[in-house]
């Protein structure tokens, strides 16, 4: 078994060991932990998995992404080596309207595991950006896959800027940041082990029906709550103030003409400052 410490020719000088990870990782995120080098998408690699009967639990993760994708199709930029980007097969057992909860639950362990790991000023921002200190230093991806009546998988994708952070994209929402900024000793399987541990324990309280505290969670990080924020629907720009989120997760939002609630949408633009 490899040595963690171990230096691998043409190897990330903080390499993601699995041999000396999958030990530590406990149900319902257990593994089996697979990394790789490059890969195109991790997402899509564990969606194939999920298709041939695997079962929940597998993690699949690379040093680089050449096909890494966000929302709405954007882009997923990383230095290669620098971050933590992998992707964790689910098989909820909730009906599909009550999965909308689902990126949120992902957010909210996400965020946990930041915090075990030493970060300060963790922070949500509707509905899959990760924040430190106001910078975001992540964002996650869930694919569903239904079966008739049933979620038949699910595919959760985070990404993590670890060690560094690219460069701004042209129009983004936020500047990016990285975690060592926060926590400069961190070492990156071992914030792998922190996050998949959190988010395993938030899985499990929403898989036993504890909706209620992962909106709680939720809450307590709410980076839009309160601040003027603009959100661009299907048919229209909306601007008001983020009033936290209802029970399915859809955002809240106070305009001059009354609340409204948007289970989609993409925020363009936040106020830094609040009330």
């Amino acid at each position: 078994m490899p040595d963690p410490g171990d230096v691998v020719p043409g190897a990330p000088p903080d390499p993601v060991v699995p041999e000396a990870l999958a030990p530590r990782l406990v149900p319902p995120l257990a593994g089996p932990l697979r990394w790789s080098p490059e890969t195109g998408s991790t997402n899509d690699l564990v969606a194939e998995r999920a298709r041939a009967g695997d079962a929940e639990g597998l993690v699949i993760g690379t040093d680089h992404q050449t096909a890494g994708r966000g929302r709405r199709g954007r882009e997923w930029r990383e230095t290669p080596g620098e971050g933590l980007l992998f992707s964790v097969l689910l098989r909820p057992p909730v009906a599909p309207v009550a999965a909308g909860l689902l990126p949120l639950v992902v957010a909210v362990g996400v965020a946990d595991g930041l915090a075990a790991a030493g970060a300060r000023e963790v922070a949500i921002a509707w509905p899959n950006d990760v924040l430190l200190s106001g910078r975001k230093v992540g964002g996650i991806l869930c694919e569903l896959a239904l079966h008739g009546d049933r979620v038949a998988h699910a595919v959760a994708g985070i990404g993590l800027n670890v060690h560094g952070a690219p460069p701004p994209a042209p129009g983004g929402r936020w500047v990016p940041g990285a975690v060592a900024e926060a926590v400069p000793e961190v070492v990156r399987g071992e914030l792998l082990v922190a996050v998949l541990g959190a988010l395993g324990a938030r899985l499990d309280a929403w898989y036993g029906g504890d909706a209620e505290g992962i909106r709680d969670a939720f809450a307590r990080r709410d980076h839009l709550a309160g601040r003027v924020i603009q959100v661009a629907t299907p048919h229209e720009e909306l601007l008001g103030r983020g009033a936290g989120i209802d029970g399915a997760g859809r955002l809240r939002l106070r305009t001059a003409s009354g609340d409204v609630v948007l289970g989609a949408g993409e925020v363009t633009g936040v106020d830094p400052a609040r009330p």
